[in-house]
């Protein structure tokens, strides 16, 4: 699968932050908000793994859904949850982006997917220390939840558990 070059476009319009000529591009196709590259991702995807707080934040205001996934089935607030990008948690979360959502490959919610570190590129066991700094991440990203996020996760018997 290709990626569209309008595609490309957009991404580098709203990543240099010309929001006047991405609109416009945008007004002459509306789809682009949701066309995906040859990995599945949106430019909202794209730009959300590149923590561009800014670019997502215009790009949702222009319509384009938080709750994506990629072609293998990893949903957006996974992967930037995996790359520890707090800040851009904190918006999504403020903004409704479903944290909820289950991973299609691995059929985990997302703390179980990050305890248990998926590695999608290359799936395979990993090494102990890998399994050491994993659950390590999974505990700090776990805290920041229950201590920033409590209305998203709750653990235990609690009503929702992410």
């Amino acid at each position: 699968m290709t990626t569209d070059a309008q595609w490309y476009e957009l991404r580098n319009l709203v990543y240099s932050k010309e929001y006047v000529s991405a609109e416009k591009l945008i007004a002459e196709n509306p789809n682009l908000r949701d066309q995906t590259n040859s990995i599945g991702e949106t430019v909202l995807h794209f730009l959300s793994v590149e923590n561009d707080i800014e670019g997502v934040a215009w790009l949702y205001s222009c319509g384009a859904s938080l709750n994506t996934k990629n072609r293998f089935g990893t949903p957006m607030v996974f992967e930037v949850a995996g790359l520890g990008h707090k800040d851009l948690l904190l918006w999504l979360a403020q903004h409704g982006a479903d944290f909820s959502v289950i991973d299609d490959r691995s059929q985990y919610g997302l703390l179980e997917y990050l305890r248990r570190g998926i590695d999608k590129a290359k799936p395979h066991w990993p090494t102990y220390d890998r399994m050491q700094k994993r659950k390590e991440q999974a505990s700090e990203m776990e805290r920041f939840f229950a201590e920033k996020l409590p209305d998203v996760f709750q653990t235990g018997d609690q009503k929702r558990q992410i």
